[in-house]
């Protein structure tokens, strides 16, 4: 009888060779996974000293003070009397009674634009200007590389802000109210809302989101013989068109004044009055996102950007005559600068402060020490930070000069 045949298949016992040449194989795995090791081990080691080097870098940046400028570079520019010159992104701005142009450090005009003011204000923001007269009608924009034209209002205009998407937000006088008025650079009337005292309020500040959606009104109201203030924040978009005169969201402060109000960016904003800082976020509809009480002491300026605000007071320590208290946008105290300098112009940049004179300069590191004190040859009319951390633009009334600070 035949035995059934086994599907199962057998394999044969290895000989010599076969053992050969899985030995092989295992050295050659052993091998390339000793290699791989070698490399994640020397990859984690590169990983590692690269931290290691940019901690030493950002704590000797830190620590490490200016002794001396350098002129590492000049160009002829003449500022004619009663010009006043402001920073504007890598370049400046000159404007007078006359007119406006925007300059580069080099002393090429980007552009101008003439015309005949008796008191011309502006304001710049993150890529936009604008400029109005008091009391005038119209108000000229332009942004890093063209003049974008002129907006006629018909009516005399008390403060305007400009957005860095092209909007300007403004406060007008009439007869019987004070309408607040939106324009994109075009010179069309994009919204507007009449305001009076006895249903508003004044109209003291204004302000307007980067995107030209959110506004924000700061009102001083009078009843029985006390006054409170009351903030408004509006929404010029969609959201907006479902809530009356586009009002999102309303704070009242009593017995207390909020001349400044600001947005950083698109969704947040701060406002500070002469008894607290106050933060607020959001995109559709700002709500409150700290308080601060300042019952103590004056505040004597105000400075923001889109990452920091700074209140100025008097020092209570006598080794100083004044201190500015840095905050972030979440209502956190950063740093408490105490200094001397008289400063009439300041700005943040790279988690530094800059203060300064006609003369004194102060840079200051945010969290860290001063990097320089002192003083600079010729005047002082702007300081333009650059690319590099160490120089910086200095524009005197006859001259453009690159600073290297080391």
């Amino acid at each position: 009888m035949k035995k059934e045949q086994s599907n199962v298949t057998k394999f044969k016992k290895p000989g010599k060779k076969d053992s050969l040449f899985e030995e092989f194989n295992r050295k050659r795995a052993n091998h390339q996974m000793s290699k791989l090791m070698w490399i994640l081990t020397g990859a984690a080691g590169v990983l590692i000293l690269a931290a290691v080097i940019f901690v030493v870098v950002r704590v000797f940046f830190l620590n490490k003070e200016y002794t001396k400028v350098t002129e590492v570079g000049s160009t002829e520019f003449f500022i004619s009397t009663g010009s006043d010159v402001y920073r504007f992104g890598n370049n400046f701005i000159v404007c007078n009674s006359d007119g406006v142009k925007c300059v580069n450090y080099k002393g090429e005009q980007i552009w101008n634009e003439a015309f005949s003011m008796q008191k011309p204000l502006i304001d710049i923001t993150e890529g936009m200007v604008a400029v109005a007269d008091y009391n005038g009608s119209s108000i000229y924009m332009m942004d890093e590389k063209n003049v974008l034209g002129r907006i006629d209002t018909g009516m005399p205009i008390r403060k305007f802000k400009a957005a860095g998407s092209g909007y300007v937000m403004a406060v007008l006088d009439n007869t019987d109210n004070t309408p607040i008025y939106v324009y994109n650079t075009a010179g069309e009337e994009m919204l507007y809302f009449n305001t009076t005292m006895k249903g508003y309020g004044y109209p003291l500040e204004i302000a307007i989101s980067d995107n030209g959606i959110l506004g924000a009104v700061s009102y001083l109201n009078v009843d029985k013989g006390s006054f409170y203030s009351s903030l408004g924040f509006y929404n010029f978009g969609e959201v907006g068109q479902n809530y009356q005169d586009s009002l999102m969201s309303s704070y009242k402060y009593q017995n207390a004044l909020v001349p400044e109000v600001e947005f950083a960016g698109n969704n947040k904003a701060v406002a500070v009055a002469d008894n607290r800082i106050m933060f607020f976020s959001g995109d559709q509809m700002p709500q409150s996102n700290g308080e601060i009480l300042i019952t103590e002491e004056k505040i004597l300026s105000v400075y923001e950007d889109k990452n920091y605000v700074a209140l100025f007071y008097e020092s209570e320590d006598s080794a100083y005559n004044f201190r500015a208290d840095i905050y972030d946008y979440d209502a956190r105290l950063r740093d408490k600068v105490y200094f001397d300098i008289e400063h009439t112009n300041v700005f943040f940049d790279n988690n530094r402060i800059v203060l300064y004179n006609n003369e004194e300069v102060l840079i200051h590191v945010i969290g860290g020490r001063d990097k320089f004190i002192g003083t600079l040859e010729d005047g002082i009319l702007a300081l333009i930070p650059t690319s590099s951390p160490k120089r910086f633009i200095q524009v005197t009334p006859n001259r453009i000069k690159t600073l290297e600070f080391d």
